[in-house]
């Protein structure tokens, strides 16, 4: 059994419907593995202990609960763990830094405990960075990576480890998710180009191209049942499976095409392995779109880092009260829905989940999260991605999201937290769409075909 939370602020102690609540008792689901009469957990950190989870993981059934800070390799070694996890029934790994989890536990007794833990069919969790490090592929590098920097060089250094300068994508830790990478605080922190680029470090470090991404974001998370994942929490889980490899250039943005997507809300199970989904669940609806963008009869284009531009597109949206309308600035790129400076801290959330909403209003449509330095342009059918002159910085690759084959858009059942609660923007789930990286289109050779919807070479 694994417990894998995108992180955010845990309920209430005394609130059993709250997303915590609902997701983290499954750490509890595999009772007394030891024998011994009760149902015991460790809560695992490098950092200063509190006691608010050991608390929570009581309220929620567990009949003990306390913390163990290990904070050095010599205390990951320490032989008397070994009586410390005798009775262990559980074991939770806080937020944090996996990056310091990996130096500090890997190849260590330690790690060791936490897999005979599991092996005895006991539960293993982790929120934030405990849950990225429970995946077969950890992105794990101590570096502070954001989705920006893989945009605009897909060898950016911020991919490193910082211990070694080798790659900072593992699969040498703990693996108890195989062929899956995990990322946390998806939509939160607009990791949709991080979790791409860290899985293109993977393949090219040899990962299979069965290698499953999985996005998870706050508020939300995914119980791992032997085979079968199901997501619980009030936001969603994005799941990313490649078709081929992506392409990268030593200082030029990822280009990658043909990734199938699928975002989850509560309700929707996957195969652990293939990412293939389970039964549609209620709530959720069939849709059959016709793709909607098509050759335009005059030249088009629109600036990354100018929001105004967003009415350039076929259809805007607003969240504050969230509406899709036509683009007010013709001419159009009929059937398209951008968000702008899409990767500034302050807005990526927003810009995410308002791109998600507004193309769950138009399934069919594209949707682009487009960043400030690039410059999209038009002629016919064709989309071109160049550098904006007037930008100051450099020029990140543009994130499409093709809708035109989804079959189901689902509706979350919990307000967005990026928007006043009474705006009426809610987390929309979307099942098979598919999505392309495209960077600059001179010095890549990569355009995107509005007709046909596929990202190709010049």
């Amino acid at each position: 059994m694994l417990v894998l939370a995108g992180g955010g602020t845990e309920g209430d102690l005394t609130d059993m419907r709250a997303w915590s609540a609902r997701l983290y008792r499954h750490l509890l689901d595999g009772g007394d593995v030891t024998g011994d009469g009760l149902v015991q957990v460790l809560v695992l950190s490098t950092a200063e202990e509190s006691d608010w989870i050991p608390t929570y993981l009581v309220q929620l059934g567990a009949d003990a609960a306390e913390n163990l800070r290990v904070a050095s390799r010599a205390a990951a070694d320490d032989a008397a763990l070994t009586e410390r996890f005798a009775a262990c029934d559980a074991v939770f790994l806080k937020g944090g830094d996996q990056g310091r989890y990996y130096d500090l536990w890997n190849d260590t007794l330690l790690e060791e405990l936490i897999l005979e833990v599991h092996g005895r069919g006991g539960g293993v969790g982790g929120t934030s960075a405990g849950a990225m490090s429970l995946s077969g592929y950890a992105l794990a590098g101590g570096m502070d990576y954001v989705s920006a920097d893989v945009l605009v060089d897909s060898h950016t250094p911020y991919l490193d480890d910082a211990s070694d300068g080798g790659p900072g994508v593992h699969d040498d830790f703990l693996g108890l998710w195989p062929g899956a990478l995990v990322d946390t605080h998806f939509t939160e922190r607009g990791r949709l180009g991080r979790l791409a680029g860290a899985m293109a470090l993977a393949l090219d470090e040899g990962a299979p191209l069965s290698l499953l991404g999985v996005g998870i974001e706050q508020s939300t998370g995914v119980v791992v049942r032997g085979g079968e994942a199901e997501v619980i929490g009030d936001g969603t889980v994005t799941l990313l499976r490649p078709s081929e490899p992506a392409v990268r250039t030593p200082g030029q943005g990822l280009l990658w095409r043909g990734v199938a997507l699928d975002r989850l809300p509560q309700g929707w199970t996957f195969d652990a392995a293939t990412g293939d989904l389970g039964e549609t669940p209620a709530g959720a609806i069939a849709v059959s779109p016709t793709r909607l963008t098509a050759a335009l009869a005059e030249p088009w284009q629109a600036d990354g880092g100018d929001r105004t531009h967003e009415q350039r597109f076929g259809w805007a949206a607003s969240a504050a009260p969230f509406s899709v309308d036509p683009g007010s600035d013709p001419p159009l790129l009929t059937g398209a829905i951008g968000q702008l400076n899409a990767h500034d801290r302050d807005r990526r959330a927003l810009a995410h989940e308002l791109l998600y909403a507004a193309l769950g209003e138009h399934p069919g449509a594209a949707g682009l999260l487009v960043g400030a330095g690039a410059r999209l342009e038009v002629e016919g059918a064709t989309l071109r991605s160049t550098l904006d002159p007037d930008a100051e910085g450099p020029q990140p690759s543009t994130l499409i999201l093709d809708t035109a084959g989804v079959r189901a858009v689902h509706r979350g059942a919990t307000p967005s937290p990026y928007a006043p609660s009474s705006s009426g923007l809610f987390p929309v789930g979307l099942i098979g769409a598919q999505l392309h990286v495209i960077g600059h289109s001179e010095s890549s050779g990569w355009t995107w075909d509005l007709a046909s919807g596929q990202a190709e070479a010049m």
